[in-house]
């Protein structure tokens, strides 16, 4: 009994020993989570007090932000109706200047057509004045064809008081020696002849010579916008055989522009005749490039009629003073142009075109006018036959002097010589003949 007397106040004792460090381990743990708690709280009070004093500054921020917005929206209404009033301003502007531009352009327009107009009359008056020079030339010719008329009138009553006491020489002669049989029709003859070839023909007869011989001179043009003369002439002469319906050209060669390569374009050559009422297309037989001559050919199977060369006896007897026509398209004209002169001199002459120098060559200088254009159109003489093809002019003299009335022809001495030794096959006939080839085609 004892025993679990003593036992039931052991496990008494022992459950209020356990309930009293329970009781202490509680009490400690309480007091423990009271001051966490108060120290969470303390810290949590204090996190507040700086989330609150955050958001003050935040709102007093956003509050200044706010009044900041506010006047930017401000400003930037003021700035959109300001820029609102530039766009109008810009576009007023604008207006304005696209008005103002298009009356720029209508000016300018005026001020173009103006200086078209301008030039045009420039034009016009340099072709009046051209035209204007010529005449004063005829005129100078004339005058001098009158004085040249009056000498010859004189010479010739004088020939003719001559002519008589000879006729009544001859008369003498032939009642004393009756074999002897001059006709009046032989003596005609002879006087013509010799009145052909060393007295000047009349003016009157020149309208006749030109209107025979104009449907034979030709315009050339090119692709290269070359624009020159040229004359269709006789070839057969000169040991060269004729294939039907071809007609043979002869021209300058500075008539075909350089190209870059240092060569003339040859290429899309067109012949018209008849002033400009018929065009064939041409092409290059040959040219002498040292001479300035060049040799064309074309077909037709309308008959033209060719003019012939002045052959080289005749031309030695021809004198200073023969008078001469020069025929051509100078200008860029449609219809053909012609002036009249008469032969300077007979002289070997060098010359220089597109800066290309070129040999001496058999030359007649002439006092006709020259244009550009009239290149390689014929001097004619009163029988119609060609003295020489037009080359050049000259304007002024080294020293800058002004020049009149001093033009350039190759001779038909040079040009029949040229001809002649185009192929082997006329060289050889024309060397045999006595012919001479100076220079061969180049």
């Amino acid at each position: 009994m004892k025993n679990k007397i003593y036992y039931s106040a052991l496990i008494l004792l022992n459950i209020v020993i356990i309930f009293s460090v329970y009781f202490v381990i509680e009490n400690n743990q309480n007091k423990k989570i009271e001051n966490y708690t108060d120290s969470i709280n303390t810290k949590i009070n204090n996190a507040q007090n700086s989330i609150n004093k955050a958001l003050d500054k935040s709102n007093k921020s956003l509050i200044s932000a706010t009044e900041s917005i506010s006047k930017s929206n401000i400003t930037i209404k003021e700035l959109n109706e300001e820029k609102s009033i530039v766009e109008k301003k810009i576009y007023e502007t604008q207006s304005e200047l696209d008005e103002a531009k298009s009356k720029l352009v209508d000016e300018e327009n005026k001020l173009l057509k103006a200086n078209y107009e301008l030039n045009i009359k420039k034009e016009k008056e340099k072709r009046l004045e051209a035209e204007i020079i010529q005449e004063k030339e005829k005129s100078k010719r004339l005058e001098s064809e009158l004085n040249s008329q009056k000498e010859k009138t004189e010479y010739l009553k004088s020939s003719s008081d001559k002519y008589d006491a000879l006729s009544t020489k001859i008369e003498s002669q032939n009642k004393i020696i009756g074999n002897i049989q001059i006709t009046s029709s032989d003596i005609e003859e002879n006087t013509s002849r010799i009145k052909t070839l060393e007295s000047a023909p009349s003016s009157i007869q020149w309208p006749t010579i030109v209107d025979t011989v104009k449907s034979s001179v030709v315009r050339i043009t090119n692709s290269s916008n070359g624009k020159c003369s040229g004359f269709i002439f006789d070839i057969a002469p000169f040991h060269h055989s004729v294939e039907n319906n071809t007609y043979y050209v002869l021209t300058n060669n500075h008539c075909f522009v350089v190209n870059s390569s240092g060569g003339r374009i040859y290429n899309n050559m067109k012949i018209m005749v008849n002033e400009n009422e018929t065009i064939y297309s041409a092409s290059l037989i040959d040219k002498y490039s040292n001479l300035d001559i060049a040799i064309l050919k074309f077909t037709s199977t309308t008959k033209l009629t060719p003019l012939k060369l002045l052959a080289n006896e005749d031309y030695k007897v021809i004198k200073i003073g023969t008078e001469i026509n020069v025929l051509g398209y100078p200008l860029g004209v449609n219809s053909l142009r012609t002036t009249k002169g008469v032969v300077s001199a007979k002289l070997i002459r060098s010359g220089i075109a597109d800066g290309i120098p070129y040999s001496p060559r058999d030359t007649i200088q002439i006092d006709a006018a020259i244009n550009s254009g009239n290149s390689g159109g014929p001097v004619i003489i009163l029988s119609g036959e060609v003295i020489g093809m037009t080359v050049s002019v000259t304007r002024q003299t080294k020293s800058g002097l002004a020049v009149e009335g001093t033009g350039y022809a190759i001779s038909s001495k040079q040009l029949i010589e040229s001809v002649s030794c185009l192929t082997s096959t006329s060289q050889d006939k024309f060397l045999a003949s006595g012919g001479t080839c100076k220079y061969l085609p180049n």
